[in-house]
């Protein structure tokens, strides 16, 4: 399965250079210490004469040292608490645990304390007429290793506290859990610690969307469908059944048939993460759709991902989100949403006709049915978005089932002749032009099947709007859209190699309309979707239009 490649995500100095710095600091000071101190001493024979104390100046020394190493400690302790109180206020309290659980942590700060407590233990040896020469030295070399992790370590902290630096660790270990959890006996425990790493990516996702900084909350939804994609849905295989039984403990809020129909699905986990999806896209600012972009991008790496492991269920589980996706950009009037949404949807699609054809076919009733749902609540344009990719997918299945391409086709010729009565002009417009798209590509490519059903439906029709759509595609001398949004292809542009097709088209129609024949089209193949019991109420600035009447 193709990937999208990651972006790059911009460096920092680094632990190996935060060492480096320390080290070199140190090593400066050592070096200036010995050229003034020979320089100062010059008859004394060796330098290990020079360093060599009385008792007087090795209690000094260690005095020194002692109080060097408390403020060391004082620092570290400084940079801790700071790093665990800002990223703790920006993200979410449950970021403690990723200090708290630091061995890096609690390494520097036990070696600052033992350091502390050797140099008081050596100062305790020293007597006037006696120095213990080896234990000083150590006290000394530990006093100068403080010193040098002190640097690395603060900036050790401050790369911690980095979201990027957070969400890779957390996955990181979740990893790990996961790993542990398909040989462990303790599923328990190991599922706590995944869902509470997911909760951590989770929670810097949903902080990072209300401070606006999007960057932040797309990287934790890309590592979210990453995991969930590449390594949760292939090792759903070695886990225990026992790891699929939950209740309302692991998905809070969830009713009695949420909790019932992922215990039989097995789908717990791939839900939990796709609901905090729709949480984020309900969030989300509508002017900021990056974070809606790349939800659409994972959900359609997951369902991919699911689709080939041979996972049925979780390929279905993200068909479904990709609906609740619309629905929620539908109730909050939010058609730039849409327009990313459905891309996704597509390529979900046509990557599903290698293995499920089924589920493609259903992608694509879907579509044209949430189009409808955006038209009937103002937004219209959505409708021709809906039915290009639509006719995109019906081109992309001809080389694997021509069968699906013609299901599409009927579908696309339904949908027009159920809303030309009432639907408005844009949106008709954009899905006459996904089917006469279609049917110039059929032509072309010589698939008389598809285009003798599209050219009966197209000829049903009344003739005037057909004529004038026809008519602009033929006129119209640039593809570029008028205006800088969503689309960057004109309404009524057609490629050059199928407007080509369109006097064809129109001697087709003409035929049609001689022999009397019409279109009637076939009911039997459509896909069976459920019908919205509430139909989407209409914008408030939109016109009143008459709705279809809601299928029973």
């Amino acid at each position: 399965m193709k990937q999208d490649r990651p972006q790059p995500k911009v460096g920092s100095i680094g632990w190996a250079g935060a060492t480096l710095s320390g080290l070199a600091l140190v090593t400066v000071a050592l070096m200036l210490v010995v050229l003034f101190g020979v320089l100062d001493a010059l008859r004394y024979s060796s330098i290990a004469d020079i360093f060599r104390p009385d008792s007087t100046a090795a209690a000094g020394t260690l005095g020194l040292v002692g109080g060097a190493e408390g403020v060391t400690l004082s620092i570290v302790l400084l940079g801790v608490m700071f790093g665990i109180q800002t990223t703790s206020a920006r993200y979410s309290p449950r970021i403690i645990d990723i200090f708290t659980r630091n061995a890096l942590n609690a390494f520097v700060l036990s070696f600052a304390l033992a350091s502390i407590l050797y140099t008081f233990l050596v100062r305790s040896e020293i007597k006037p007429n006696y120095v213990p020469m080896a234990s000083v030295a150590v006290a000394e070399i530990l006093a100068i290793v403080n010193f040098a992790l002190l640097f690395p370590y603060v900036l050790y902290v401050f790369e911690v506290m980095r979201p990027e630096t957070l969400v890779q660790g957390i996955m990181r270990t979740a990893r790990r859990d996961l790993r542990r959890a398909a040989s462990s006996a303790d599923l328990w425990r190991r599922r706590s610690a995944l869902m509470t790493s997911v909760a951590q990516v989770t929670d810097i996702a949903f902080a990072s969307i209300q401070l606006g900084d999007v960057p932040v909350a797309v990287l934790g939804i890309e590592v979210l469908g990453q995991f969930l994609a590449n390594d949760y849905i292939p090792a759903k295989k070695k886990l225990d059944a026992e790891w699929f039984k939950v209740g309302h403990g692991e998905l809070p809020g969830a009713s009695d048939q949420i909790i019932a129909e992922v215990n039989r699905a097995r789908t717990w986990f791939g839900y939990m993460v796709l609901s905090s999806f729709v949480d984020m896209v309900g969030l989300t600012p509508i002017h900021r759709k990056e974070a809606v972009y790349a939800i659409a991008v994972a959900t359609r790496n997951v369902g991919l991902a699911a689709i080939e492991a041979g996972d049925p269920e979780a390929a279905e589980l993200c068909l479904r989100f990709f609906n609740t996706y619309l629905r929620t950009a539908i109730n909050r009037s939010a058609p730039t949403f849409a327009s990313g949404i459905m891309n996704e949807y597509r390529r979900f699609a046509i990557g599903a006709l290698e293995w499920r054809r089924d589920i493609a076919v259903e992608a694509a009733a879907h579509l044209l049915r949430y189009g409808r749902h955006f038209d009937e609540a103002g937004m219209p344009a959505i409708f021709g978005a809906a039915a290009e990719d639509v006719a995109d997918l019906a081109i992309e299945a001809r080389v694997r089932d021509p069968q699906v391409s013609f299901r599409l086709a009927q579908l696309l010729v339904r949908n027009l002749l159920d809303l030309i009565p009432n639907a408005r002009p844009i949106g008709l417009n954009g899905l006459f032009k996904g089917v006469a798209k279609l049917t110039c590509w059929a032509m072309a490519s010589d698939e008389k099947d598809i285009a003798h059903a599209l050219v009966e439906g197209i000829a049903t029709a009344p003739p005037d709007f057909v004529d004038a759509a026809l008519s602009r595609m033929e006129s119209m001398q640039s593809g570029l859209f008028w205006e800088v949004n969503e689309r960057v292809i004109a309404f009524d542009w057609l490629e050059q190699p199928l407007r080509d097709e369109i006097p064809r088209l129109r001697a087709a129609l003409r035929r049609t309309k001689t022999s009397g024949n019409g279109a009637v089209v076939d009911h039997e193949d459509e896909p069976v979707i459920a019908r919205d019991l509430v139909q989407p109420a209409p914008s408030a600035v939109a016109a009143p239009t008459p709705t279809a009447e809601p299928a029973g």
